[in-house]
């Protein structure tokens, strides 16, 4: 017999057998455990829930808060099968993702469960967390070694000066298959300027670290410009990596043909960035604004030669390398027979060594009202520059316009004023060369749209009841359908609800109310069951319906949150909560624009 014979032969013995055996549908069991009991400070633990003999809970597991020590940064649920004393029992496990952040001994309380009708509790556990050196996080578990897989965060300087730039950047290393990840928490840029950058090109590639080969790639790059003083501390980016481990099943199933792979969400963070920031020096120019790098000015006009009253363009040009976002307008030294308009303002920036680089325009309509050879004095612009540790001031070459005709009556108080845009529109009147609409006099009656009107209402209301009487037979009849038209309806009834929660006080009722919401809509949108519903099926069932990827992720994104605010340490946040309603109801408006 020849091997694939032999391999469909166990297969097919394997399948008659699974179906002879009789599975469980009950929860019977429930029992909480940790992925290590000991823990190192800003290391991460995951914290399972393990629910046997079901597919689906009745809602949420209710966990303690454990904000005191660890921070939440996710979950994520998984279904497997065991066989025992000839019974087949679903098991269904849900990983909570934290990361610890106080040392000391803590205690975890019992976890509550609903599901199949009953109520079921876990025991207590007790966890350690001790002063061991940071490390790179992960959890180890189902064979993700916590060295196999991290985030280096390494920034171009250490020490910079306030508004100087600096670029961190965020390099995966991984020895294990990741076939995508999502970045679930983004340091706050608080204290910063942020420019985010473009990633380099060059994609993956294979870089030896401390003797060991990885797989890296930069996952993100972002130019910080410190806006004061002092030591500054960059919390640690996460991402969740759905990483293909392999899995291999007991007993009967214990043999080489049957080993599989499957994905499985790993949290992983980089180590926090400490920056010393310095206050700039004293003794700086008198138009200095704050800018630090290096820049240059360079000023033109369209012609040199030209008469009073005509209208010429004046272009500022400030190149360099700095936070270019926050270059003022100079002083411009223009006599008072000039009438100068407000300018017109482009930029550019580009990443560039270990910071940003850009180019600002500022481009002017003057009017000179007199006539004249006028020499315009040199534009100045002051920075400090961070290689010599001193202040310089960048200075545009001189220009002289030569004026011809007579003097012109500027309007009133036009010497040196900067007219506003709406001003300078009033001054000319456009023809109006629409075309007129014309009415036809002697129409017919069979022409008037009123007459139609009349005698088309009846069978406009005839068909309407036929409608809805057809309307309210689907949904007695057909479950999907009702589901999906009282979506909307129940989604805003949720997210009303939420909104009367929407308190410092209950800000953990309002985000699993707004998490329910967003279930609860994609559940009835697809006809599925709420309760259990992981987010790889939400995935794959919005992408088999035609959901774009941005759709779904922006969906998942905003649920994933507000799971994530319910164990969130941080403060509550009004605002924040305000704008997560907005997301909310956005996501399920896009989403429902989709499946339509």
């Amino acid at each position: 017999m020849t091997l694939g014979r032999r391999l469909a032969s166990v297969l097919a013995t394997a399948m008659i057998g699974l179906l002879c055996f009789p599975v469980s549908g009950l929860a019977q069991t429930v029992r909480a455990y940790l992925s290590q009991n000991e823990v190192g400070l800003n290391q991460q633990f995951v914290l399972n829930v393990e629910v046997a003999g079901t597919q689906q809970l009745d809602g949420d597991p209710t966990v303690p808060d454990l904000s005191a020590f660890a921070a939440y940064l996710g979950s994520g649920t998984s279904t497997s099968m065991q066989m025992a004393s000839g019974r087949t029992s679903v098991v269904l496990t849900i990983q909570y993702q934290f990361q610890a952040t106080a040392e000391g001994q803590f205690d975890i309380g019992p976890i509550t469960v609903r599901a199949a009708g009953q109520t079921l509790t876990t025991d207590p556990l007790r966890i350690r967390v001790t002063s061991a050196p940071t490390g790179r996080g992960g959890s180890g578990a189902d064979g993700v070694d916590p060295d196999d897989l991290f985030i280096i965060a390494t920034p171009s300087k250490e020490a910079v000066y306030v508004n100087e730039p600096v670029t961190v950047e965020y390099r995966i290393f991984t020895r294990v298959n990741v076939d995508g990840y999502n970045l679930t928490e983004q340091p706050s840029t608080a204290g910063f300027w942020a420019e985010e950058l473009p990633d380099p090109v060059g994609g993956v590639e294979q870089v030896v670290r401390n003797g060991v080969q990885y797989a890296s790639s930069v996952i993100r790059r972002v130019a910080l410009f410190p806006t004061s003083a002092g030591r500054k501390t960059l919390d640690p980016l996460t991402i969740e990596a759905q990483v293909r481990v392999q899995r291999r099943s007991r007993g009967f199933f214990d043999d080489p043909f049957f080993g599989r792979s499957r994905d499985r969400p790993v949290v992983i963070a980089s180590d926090p960035v400490e920056l010393d920031v310095s206050a700039l020096p004293t003794g700086e120019p008198p138009s200095f604004t704050g800018l630090v790098g290096q820049f240059e000015v360079a000023t033109s006009f369209d012609r040199t030669d030209l008469n009073t009253n005509d209208a010429l363009t004046f272009r500022l040009e400030v190149t360099g390398t700095g936070n270019i976002r926050t270059v003022v307008a100079p002083e411009l030294g223009f006599p008072t027979d000039f009438e100068v308009y407000p300018p017109d303002v482009t930029e550019q920036v580009e990443p560039f060594g270990d910071g940003v680089r850009g180019r600002k325009v500022f481009e002017y309509v003057v009017v000179p009202r007199a006539p004249g050879d006028v020499a315009l004095p040199p534009v100045e612009l002051a920075y400090f520059n961070s290689d010599t540790d001193a202040y310089a001031v960048a200075t545009s070459a001189p220009i002289t316009l030569r004026i011809a005709g007579d003097a012109i009556d500027a309007p009133a108080g036009a010497g040196g004023r900067r007219r506003t845009g709406i001003a300078a529109q009033q001054d000319i009147r456009f023809i109006r060369i629409a075309m007129p609409t014309f009415r036809p006099i002697g129409a017919s009656l069979f022409r008037s749209v009123g007459f139609w009107v009349v005698m088309l209402a009846p069978l406009l209301a005839v068909a309407g009841a036929v409608a809805m009487q057809r309307h309210q037979d689907r949904l007695r009849g057909d479950v999907a359908y009702a589901r999906g038209r009282r979506a909307s309806r129940l989604a805003k009834q949720r997210l009303a609800k939420a909104e009367s929660l929407r308190s410092p006080d209950t800000h953990r009722e309002f985000h699993a109310e707004v998490g329910r919401a967003l279930q609860g809509f994609l559940g009835d949108k697809l006809n599925l069951a709420e309760a259990g519903l992981v987010r790889d099926q939400m995935r794959s069932h919005l992408i088999a319906r035609g959901v774009s990827d941005d759709v779904v992720g922006a969906y998942l994104a905003c649920l994933e949150d507000s799971d994530r605010q319910r164990f969130a340490p941080t403060e509550p946040d009004p605002v924040a909560m305000q704008e997560m309603l907005a997301r909310a109801g956005q996501a399920m408006t896009d989403l429902d624009q989709a499946l339509s």
